[in-house]
């Protein structure tokens, strides 16, 4: 035989070899707990304390309420002239002076929401800067960036509605 050929067989004896040692620590054989069909538990951690918005992050989040509940109200205090008037402008003609009236106020109504669509670009905005800082807090902003959007699908609908009613 050549040496080529011995070379595999000499390395394959001496790691057998190697494995024959008795010195040194070697792990247990036995089974470990997630090899079994046991469920895995979950470890208890010592802070099951909810985390808070910082102080800063806080004072801007209530900023933002605020906003969006002084458009809110705007909303509120228009909608019902303007269901009144897209009532009367229903099945009338386009052009005429109550389907323009009517057209007119919805516009408005729908500008007096546009600070409650800031409110929520700007949640967005904090909710990707602070995914980027500190993930743990994204679920509080998007707990409290969730009413407004509710509000403003309300909104949508509503807006949506009266258009239907007034016709195009």
């Amino acid at each position: 035989m050549s040496i080529n050929k011995l070379a595999p067989a000499f390395l394959v004896a001496l790691l057998l070899n190697a494995c024959s040692t008795t010195e040194g620590q070697f792990p247990s054989l036995e089974r470990r707990p997630y090899e079994s069909n046991a469920p895995v538990s979950v470890p208890e951690t010592a802070s099951d304390v909810a985390p808070e918005l910082p102080q800063q992050l806080q004072a801007k989040v209530d900023s933002l309420i605020r906003r969006h509940a002084a458009a809110q109200d705007d909303f509120q205090r228009k909608l019902p002239t303007v269901q009144a008037l897209a009532s009367r402008a229903a099945g009338s003609a386009p052009g005429t002076e109550s389907w323009v009236n009517a057209h007119l106020q919805l516009s408005r109504l729908d500008q007096s929401r546009a600070d409650s669509i800031a409110v929520v670009r700007e949640f967005d905005s904090l909710i990707a800067e602070q995914g980027k800082a500190d993930s743990t807090l994204v679920p509080l902003l998007s707990k409290a960036q969730q009413p407004v959007s509710e509000m403003i699908a309300e909104q949508n609908a509503e807006i949506d509605r009266l258009s239907r009613l007034i016709g195009e």
